[in-house]
Order: structure tokens, then sequence, then C-alpha cells
């Protein structure tokens, strides 16, 4: 057992905070803009904090700890596109400002104020789907994280991640937004903090000449041209640079803080300040992953070597604060995303559907009971799937499920005054195939002939979803310009 009764100490006491913290900021919410995008009024500052807590959670460490282990250094570029996607955001406001001027709360509510309220409907089916699907291995995979550094092994893990669990949603139910940001901005700085002591302890184990010669006989020039790594080349490094724009500015989480920012300056400039931290954000656990390489071998299962190294190399004490730094980043993710997929459940598909204007009352109420389902889904699902590719490649294609076609319906709908109801129909639909596809024949890949197994090359079907997009709002829009005229947008307050 690597935990002792300090970090049980240390680690009690943090969780016991934060679950104060969400029940005093319940007070704070006096309507449903106060619960979902927390009566707009947050600053540059805490926004900036806010987003960083909620962009990188357990999660994000082990999916990216497991990258490095499996391919080395040239991992390292997704924290350079990540750096460029948000830089891009932060400094031309694209999609982010426009939609913070029409005051929206959830993607698919611009979908019905340009594109009319079935689009609206469609759009917020895709987008719950395929961000809940995308939230289906973070449990699990937060779950290993905690066994495997505390020592207690597989056997607890549905018990841990059931904790968890119940940690997460009392907070989230119970303050909604003003809870996340409150409590992102305590996660930010301990998150901070256990990076830097987890960071620390790995270099005194294993020095970076040790790392570089490892990954440079493991993987030869693959280990740091990512061109020429099995699992990257040209098709991938071009869906990310597509999908850093597009997944960061229409992430509903993500979003989400900046729909939260006192106004479209402000929301231009949180990104704008948490893209400046991104590269090394990414960077710091794939480092730990390839430091396990180094210290372990080759032959561990990717996903548990960071957790195992960290569990080895950080003593007690600094243990159970790095363990409160990382728990604190997982919460912050799972409340973030749980707020953010309730609140699409029901605005953008429940309500549509009833085909009645619920009160606010109602509405908050919804997204609670959704919350938890959420939750327990997450739980059973974490426990059963078994990925199909790693972690990353997982949530990166879960994610272009939804991301692809929101991006062609937001920013041709922003940006091009042709885009109309069929245009959005087509975008919404062609950027849901390939990922849908690859979900589907991965499953079947036993019984696939060889002429279709490019069907389930996740970089391919990444890649396609977002050309696809396109060339559905396009040729649908231009097609049908005379029998669906597009519809012209104000927007609701002014600035930049």
């Amino acid at each position: 057992m690597n935990f002792h009764l300090i970090d049980w100490i240390i680690l009690v006491a943090y969780l016991g905070l934060s679950i104060f913290v969400g029940i005093w900021a319940k007070k704070y919410v006096e309507n449903m803009e106060g619960y979902f995008v927390a009566g707009r009024r947050v600053k540059v500052a805490l926004g900036s904090a806010t987003l960083i807590a909620t962009e990188i959670g357990v999660v994000t460490f082990m999916y990216f700890a497991e990258l490095g282990y499996v391919t080395g250094f040239s991992c390292f570029i997704l924290g350079i596109i990540g750096f460029i996607g948000y830089m891009v955001i932060g400094k031309t406001g694209f999609i982010v400002s426009g939609l913070r001027k029409l005051r929206i709360i959830t993607i698919p509510e611009y979908y019905q104020l340009r594109y009319g309220k079935n689009v609206r409907l469609l759009g917020g089916i895709l987008l719950f789907l395929g961000g809940v699907l995308n939230m289906g291995v973070f449990l699990r995979m937060d779950g290993i994280f905690l066994t495997e550094t505390m020592g207690f092994g597989p056997n607890v893990l549905a018990i841990v991640m059931s904790v968890m669990l119940l940690i997460v949603i009392s907070y989230t139910v119970l303050g909604g937004m003003f809870s996340v940001v409150i409590t992102d901005f305590i996660q930010f700085v301990v998150l901070a903090f256990g990076m830097l002591i987890a960071t620390a302890f790995v270099l005194i184990h294993v020095n970076f000449a040790t790392v570089g010669a490892v990954v440079l006989k493991q993987f030869g020039e693959a280990g740091v041209n990512p061109l020429v790594n099995p699992r990257f080349g040209w098709t991938f490094l071009i869906w990310m640079m597509i999908g850093s724009v597009a997944i960061s500015a229409l992430n509903q989480p993500a979003v989400s803080k900046s729909f939260a920012s006192e106004s479209p300056a402000v929301g231009r400039k949180v990104f704008l300040y948490t893209g400046i931290t991104l590269a090394g954000r990414y960077m710091i656990p794939m480092f730990w992953g390839i430091a396990a390489l180094a210290m372990f071998g080759p032959n561990m299962n990717p996903t548990t070597a960071m957790p195992r190294l960290l569990g080895t190399v950080v003593p007690s004490g600094f243990l159970g604060l790095m363990i409160a730094g990382m728990l604190a980043a997982s919460m912050s993710t799972y409340s973030a995303y749980m707020l953010a997929w309730s609140s699409v459940a029901t605005r953008d598909i429940i309500e549509p559907l009833s085909k009645k204007e619920f009160s606010e009352k109602t509405t908050m109420r919804l997204s609670k009971i959704i919350s938890t389902l959420i939750g327990i889904f997450i739980l059973i699902f974490g426990l059963f799937y078994e990925l199909p590719a790693t972690a990353f490649q997982y949530i990166a294609i879960t994610g272009a499920m939804y991301a692809a076609g929101a991006f062609g319906c937001v920013a041709f709908g922003l940006y091009w005054k042709r885009a109309n109801i069929v245009g959005a129909y087509c975008s919404l639909c062609f950027g849901a195939v390939a990922p849908i596809g690859f979900l589907v024949l991965e499953q079947l890949k036993g019984i696939l002939p060889s002429s279709m197994l490019f069907l389930i090359d996740v970089n391919v079907a990444g890649f396609m979803s977002f050309v696809l997009a396109a060339l559905g709002m396009i040729l649908g829009s231009l097609a049908t310009q005379r029998s669906h005229p597009p519809i012209v947008l104000k927007p609701k307050e002014e600035g930049a």
C-alpha cells in the first residue's frame, strides 16, 4: 500500500472542502442563467483558471501518458497543435465571440436561431450522445489512476469509481456552474502544485538523458517524428489541426465558460490565456508516460504504467497532495461535462420534444436528474467497455461525432450568408457518419473483408468527419437556396 495516514488526511480534507463549497454555492443560484452560466459574471482570471481546470483532468493525464508510453516524444506535436488552436480562437474570437453575443446557453440553441427548431433537436441529440460517449471512459481511467497510485490494485476499481462519482454529483447538482467555477479555481491551484511535485520526483528517479536514449532504442525515428510514427502520420495531423480549433470552440463544457463570461471580449481572452499554458499541460503527462517506459520497460500495460510510476517515486505526504491535485482536476472535468451535457439534454432535446416551454425551476430540476443518470451511465460503461484504440483516439473520435457537424453548422452559419437549413441537416448527419461507422465496424473487424479495413482506421474516420460535414453544408445549402432561403441573425448585444 503506497498510501499512508498523512495522505488520507490531506485527501479527505480536500474532498470535504469541495463538498462544502458546492453546498455554499447553492445560495448564489438565483435562476437558470445562474445555474448554467454563473449569471454571465465570470471575469478573465477566474474564467481562465476554470477553463484550464476543466480541460485537464485525471483522464487527460492518463490518455496523454498512455500516448507518451506507446509513441515517445512524437506525441508532443499534439501540445503544439492544441496551443495553436487555442491561440487562433483567443486572438480572433473565432466562433466563441459570435456565440457569446447571442447570449445562448447551449450550442444547439444557435441551431434553432439560424436554422430552425428541428435542426436544434437533431443537433442536440448528436451533441448529447457524442458527449456522453466521450465521457464514457473518464471514470474508468480515473479509477485506474487512483487504484494504481494508492496501491489498492484492480480489485477495488468499481468501489473507487463509485465513490468518485458520488462526490462529483453532489456538488455539481447542488450548485450548478457557480459551484463548478468556484471549485475549479481552487482545483486549478491544487492541480498546479500536484503537477510540479510529481514532475520533480519523476526527474529525481529518471533523468532526461536516460529517457531520450530509451525512446530512440524503443521507437527509433518514430519516437521523435510524428510523420513516420504508425499511430500518427499526415492524416492524423491534419485531423488534429482542424479538430484543435473545432473542438476547442464547440466543446460544450469548454465553450460554456465563454458563455459564462461577462462579455464577448472576456470570453475571447479566456481562451487566449488558457492557450498559453496548453502545450505544457499536454506535454508534462506525456513525459510521465515516457519516463514510465524508461523506468519499467515496454512490457507494461500502457494504461497503468504512468500511475504505477507516480505511486513508486512520489513519497508519502507528497503523494496525498499530488493525488488531491489530480483528483481536483478530475472533479473539475466531470462537473463541467455533466452540467454541459445535462443542459443540452434538458434544453435542446426534452423541452423541444415536449412542445411546451419549461419553467426555470423545471429545467434545473431535470438537469440535476440527467446529471445523475449520466453519472450512472459512465460508471457502467467504464466498467464493461473495451477501448478500440488508445484512450486519446477514442476520445478524439467520439468528440468528432458532434464537433464535425457542429463546426459545419456554426462556423458556416456565422461567416457564410448562404448557409441554410438543408445544409445544416447534411452537415450534422454527414459529420456523424464516419465516427459512428468506426465505432460500430470496429466491433465487427473480425468479419470485415480486407478491402473495408480502412473504415476502422481511427485517423481516417476522424479526418473524414470534418470533410463530409463541410461538404454537406456547402452542397446542401447551394442546391436549395431558393426553396430554403437562409435566416439572417442579429446579435442580442454588441461588443468585441
